[in-house]
């Protein structure tokens, strides 16, 4: 049933209004009466009627200007104004109707043509209102499609989403539920405001949402007390009274669902239904697109996961072919699927013979190196080697296969095993793998795996091959006994030509020659072992002067077998000197380092034959041996170098430097050590630096583990700062610590002139103890810095009249600078600072730079003193110059700015503030030899004051809004009778 229209009659004669009233109601409208333009507009504030017929002549407020009041209240929805007007002029309707009014009746009316007015502009007024209302829901669309299409995040674009719809339907609370976007897994997002409980399970099965789900179609509450399907499953649904629900539907897949709740009955309509479906439609849309956004994302992820697990197995495989002992690939191999993968735990099990053993294992506290064996073919290790394929198991108590034996497997619930299968081998073992939890590994895992056992094969297989490589190595003790050529005088003939010999040796070949390329051709050297010949100079000679047998030697990689000299070009031009030697096959070694022809070594293979691959190989371990002694002997001569060079630094250095070993004796000390600090590097070494004045000071800061900087004072007026650094030797032990001494004396005498000069600025200001207190502290004087204090204003009485009586220098000399003199001792007693003097006064100040907890006592007693002083000093003034003064002193307290103000090449130290000026205000009313303090410092003083204060009552200070309260101190009789004389 439709609501009868609300009219507001608004007219001040009452015969009228009851008229108008009875006439309207009898045609079925609910009508509201007011008498003034006041009470309409009122009225208008709390209640919007559909139809307002207004009075024009109103007292007070007239009605052309309610209607244009009405008319330019935007917040309101369209309400038609009918004018009623005693003239019918063609003036007044017009200017009615520019004002705002829909419509103008003259009196009397009518009443049939008001009645008609009325229901054909309340028709106007439905469809204005019903165009606004789809305006708006435009908007809101907008507004939300907006928020949809902000963010393809969905926790970004539901939230703000759910927070706009909420705002702009009024609803207490905006709440998605959805079904469709993850995969076995519901989601709920709400507004901000009264965020939605997450029992989601009861309100999909059995809720208002669950059921517009299910139904695929909206669902409207008006009152959830009289509806069964509103399910209660927390306190808060408790005060929902309307409720609606519609599910998000997109080519006929349902996304969720989205519910609107309210505390109030009836509140959602069919309207709120309508607009709430183009809302779903709206948010398919962009659930798809958020949908779309997270596989995105997730495949992203994946690919990420793919290629960590990708470099972690490139970084396995990198450390796989840098080491050669099985033992060592074994427990890298699983350290690393344990760590870097997160396998709980994982085993290498090798075959020797007919067992399987546990080589190594991690993620366990139990293995113990080979102890842990099965048979061969037992097991889920038997059943991989046997089959030569992986074995994934996701529940190892449900297979026959498994049998435990690894550490710490009988809690294990699923198994991988991945074989290591050797090219011509076979089944050299297996990796295994083991979880407590069930179907753990995954056929990304066994692939994983898989590319790691395969490169562990290979590894295993180089290990082999270096560790029989070792073996033969090791059998070969000639080349061992080469290990005593390793030193820097390896390039000495003799040692040269022992090496020879010792190769000959090695290889029971008949002679052998050594070829050491020099910096030109003609530095070669050549060494050879075996009878002289006639010809050996040919070799030299050759060597001397073929300048591309250095480069032909870089280019040989391996040793090179020539089998007969007569067939090769090689020979050609050395054909006098291999016969005179009786040489036809000859083996090249090229020596060579980081890819530098060094020489070549050379072997007659004429009486024994070729070298097998293995000879060779070692052949080229011997090369390998010989660069290595080629390399030590060029280093000894860069550390020569060096030392030459570290010597000369040391002879040069005007710094004393020392090196102190770690039992803190003397290793070496410069000539500036021995001129500096009398320490003389020859007579004083390996003796303790304890004997020594100059390092006593040091001694503490020797073990210290990082450098070390510390200032030291040996001699009055001279002083170090000496820097102590650890040293360690190429193999990083340590030698112990470098000490450097720098003279700073220079230094340390112009900072104690600094010293001195702040000295003299903080004496300028305070007493010379505190000035001390001051530099010992290292306070940062002069910056401007809030402070609470005491200011005390000292002023001389009558200093105007005494400089006209007598002369300047009277005045300077036996007055000013002994009032001033007084003055400051008075004030320094008691930790005081003078601020400044003001020709016939001061200004002196408690709390600042250094504060006291009792600054208030310490003013007080102070301006006594002061007066005291001031009292001895009058009377010799008057006895010896016939003059009366006096002197008043005002006291204030409270805060101030105190620090250095004015230009950088000129500032002082001062103190700004209101404090300052109560305290000169303060002083001008004092009298001769009275003390008169402000209220503040009497209040802080209390109890506590050192002499009594006198009420003296409120007075108004120059320059001051507010009166002030002043108190008087009280001094004894003997002070007051010799300040008043």
């Amino acid at each position: 049933m439709t609501e009868p229209a609300h009219i507001l009659v608004v007219e001040d004669d009452p015969d009228i209004r009851r008229i108008f009233q009875a006439v309207l109601s009898r045609d079925g409208f609910r009508v509201s009466i007011v008498n003034s333009g006041e009470e309409a507009l009122s009225f208008l504030q709390l209640i919007t009627p559909d139809l307002i017929l207004l009075d024009l002549a109103l007292p007070g407020i007239g009605g052309d200007e309610v209607t244009k009041r009405i008319k330019s209240d935007h917040s309101k929805p369209f309400i038609p104004v009918i004018i009623v007007s005693a003239h019918a002029d063609l003036d007044t309707s017009v200017s009615n109707l520019d004002a705002g009014a829909d419509d103008v009746l003259v009196k009397p009316v009518d009443f049939n043509l008001l009645l008609a007015r009325v229901r054909a502009l309340l028709r106007l007024q439905r469809a204005q209102r019903s165009l606004q209302q789809e305006q708006r829901k435009t908007e809101l669309l907008l507004h939300l499609s907006r928020d949809l299409g902000s963010s393809i995040d969905l926790d970004v674009l539901l939230t703000g989403f759910l927070n706009h719809l909420a705002d702009a339907v009024g609803a207490v609370r905006a709440s998605i539920i959805l079904t469709g976007f993850v995969e076995d897994k519901i989601l709920l997002y709400s507004s901000s405001r009264h965020p939605a409980v997450a029992e989601l399970q009861d309100i999909v099965r059995y809720g208002v949402a669950g059921l517009a789900l299910r139904e695929r179609g909206p669902i409207l509450i008006a009152d959830t007390r009289l509806d069964q399907r509103w399910l209660v499953t927390s306190p808060v649904h408790n005060d929902v009274r309307s409720v609606v629900a519609m599910p998000i539907i997109r080519d006929n897949r349902v996304w969720g669902v989205i519910t609107l709740v309210h505390h109030t009955p009836g509140y959602f309509t069919a309207e709120h239904l309508e607009l709430l479906a183009s809302v779903a439609a709206q948010s398919a849309v962009a659930l798809e697109s958020a949908r779309l956004y997270r596989l995105s994302e997730q495949q992203k992820e994946l690919l990420a996961r793919r290629a960590e697990e990708l470099r972690q197995i490139n970084e396995i495989n990198r450390l796989l072919s840098e080491l050669m002992q099985i033992d060592q690939l074994g427990r890298l191999l699983v350290q690393m699927l344990h760590h870097q993968f997160g396998y709980p735990l994982v085993a290498l099990v090798l075959r020797q013979a007919e067992q399987l053993v546990v080589q190594s294992a991690a993620g366990t506290q139990q293995f113990e190196t080979g102890k842990m064996v099965i048979g061969a073919e037992r097991g889920i290790s038997g059943w991989v080697c046997r089959n030569r394929e992986p074995l994934r198991i996701d529940d190892v108590t449900q297979d026959a296969r498994f049998i435990p034996f690894l550490p710490d497997e009988a809690r294990m619930r699923s198994a991988l095993s991945v074989p290591v299968l050797l090219p011509r081998e076979g089944v050299v073992g297996t990796i295994e793998l083991r979880s407590p939890q069930l179907a753990a590994f995954s056929p990304n895992d066994e692939a994983i795996v898989s590319a790691i056992a395969n490169q562990l094969a290979i590894a295993i297989y180089n290990a082999r091959l270096f560790a029989n490589e070792q073996r033969r190595i090791a059998q070969l003790s000639e080349i061992n006994r080469l290990s005593l050529a390793l030193t820097a005088q390896f390039t000495a003939p003799d040692n040269l030509q022992r090496t020879v010999e010792a190769v000959s040796q090695i290889f029971q070949v008949d002679q052998a020659a050594m070829v050491l390329f020099g910096i030109q051709p003609s530095e070669t050297v050549v060494v050879m072992s075996g009878p002289a010949s006639l010809h050996d100079n040919d070799l030299i000679n050759f060597v001397s002067n073929h300048s591309l047998l250095a480069t032909y030697v870089a280019k040989l990689e391996q040793p090179q077998q020539y089998t007969d000299l007569d067939a090769h070009d090689i020979g050609a031009p050395l054909r006098a000197f291999f016969a005179a030697r009786g040489i036809r096959s000859i083996v090249i070694v090229p020596l060579v380092v980081t890819g530098q022809a060094q020489g070549i070594l050379v072997l007659d293979i004429t009486r024994r034959g070729a070298l097998e691959k293995t000879e060779l190989e070692m052949a080229s371990t011997v090369a390998s041996l010989i660069v290595q002694i080629l390399e030590n002997a060029r280093l000894y001569r860069v550390v020569n170098d060096e030392r030459s060079t570290l010597d000369a630094v040391l002879r040069s250095a005007t710094d004393p430097i020392l090196l102190i070993d770690t039992d803190a004796r003397l290793l070496l000390a410069n000539p500036a050590a021995h001129e500096r600090l009398q320490i003389d590097p020859v007579v004083h070494r390996d003796q303790p630096v304890d004997q020594f004045p100059a390092l006593r000071a040091v001694l503490p800061f020797l073990n210290r583990d990082s450098p070390t900087t510390v200032e030291i004072e040996p001699k009055p007026n001279v002083n170090f700062s000496v820097s102590i650094a650890p040293v360690r030797g190429v193999d990083n032990k340590e030698i112990g610590r470098v000490v450097v001494f720098r003279d700073i004396s220079a230094i340390k005498q112009l900072e104690r002139q600094e010293r001195e000069r702040v000295r003299s600025v903080f004496r300028r200001y305070v007493s010379p103890q505190v000035a001390e207190r001051l530099l010992s502290a290292g306070s940062d004087f002069g910056a401007p810095t809030e402070r609470t204090v005491a200011v005390l204003f000292a002023d001389m009485r009558g200093f105007t009249t005494l400089t006209e009586q007598i002369g300047a220098r009277v005045l300077v000399e036996r007055i000013l600078n002994r009032y001033f003199t007084a003055m400051t001792e008075a004030l320094y007693a008691y930790d005081g600072t003078i601020d400044k003097f003001l020709g016939d006064g001061l200004i002196g100040v408690f709390g600042s730079p250094i504060a006291h907890p009792d600054d208030p006592q310490r003013v007080i007693r102070a301006a006594v003193t002061m007066q005291r002083a001031f009292a001895r000093l009058a009377k010799q003034w008057q006895e010896e110059l016939n003059l009366r003064i006096g002197m008043g002193i005002g006291i204030s307290y409270g805060t101030a700015v105190v620090g250095n103000v004015g230009l950088a090449q000129r500032q002082d130290y001062t103190l700004i503030g209101d404090v300052v000026n109560t305290a000169s205000r303060l002083c001008g009313i004092a009298q001769a030899g009275q003390i008169i303090v402000s209220s503040q410092l009497a209040s802080v003083l209390g109890e506590q004051s050192p002499y009594p204060l006198r009420l003296l009552g409120v007075t108004r200070l120059k320059g001051k809004q507010e009166e002030h309260m002043i108190y008087e101190v009280v001094l004894d009789q003997m002070v007051r009778t010799s300040l008043a004389r």
